[in-house]
């Protein structure tokens, strides 16, 4: 019984871990990145240039998305400001993006 124990324990880790870095994830997107993109799994985006996070979880791998955002991204439209996420929150916001896949 007490294997078993360990074992839930051990295989809840991971999951638990990826579940709070999601959440983190949605926090900051809902701060920086809200104001221009829909960052939940419906609604548009408040400014039409800018994508919902949606349909750049499923155009993009989530993967190469993560190292975009840590190496800094540049200027898709005029309103779009340059910037870099420090790697633990691009790895947050990725974790989110990764729960609006379809």
């Amino acid at each position: 019984m007490i294997g078993a124990s360990i074992a839930l324990r051990l295989l809840a880790g991971p999951a638990a871990a990826e579940e709070a870095s999601a959440a983190r994830g949605r926090a900051l997107a809902g701060i920086v990145c809200a104001r221009c993109h829909a960052v939940r799994m419906t609604g548009a985006s408040p400014m039409r240039e800018a994508p919902p996070f949606r349909s750049l979880a499923e155009r993009f791998p989530i993967g190469d998305l993560a190292d975009v955002l840590d190496e800094g991204v540049e200027r898709r439209h005029p309103a779009m400001p340059d910037f870099r996420l420090d790697p633990s929150d691009a790895a947050d916001l990725t974790a989110y993006m990764r729960t609006l896949r379809r």
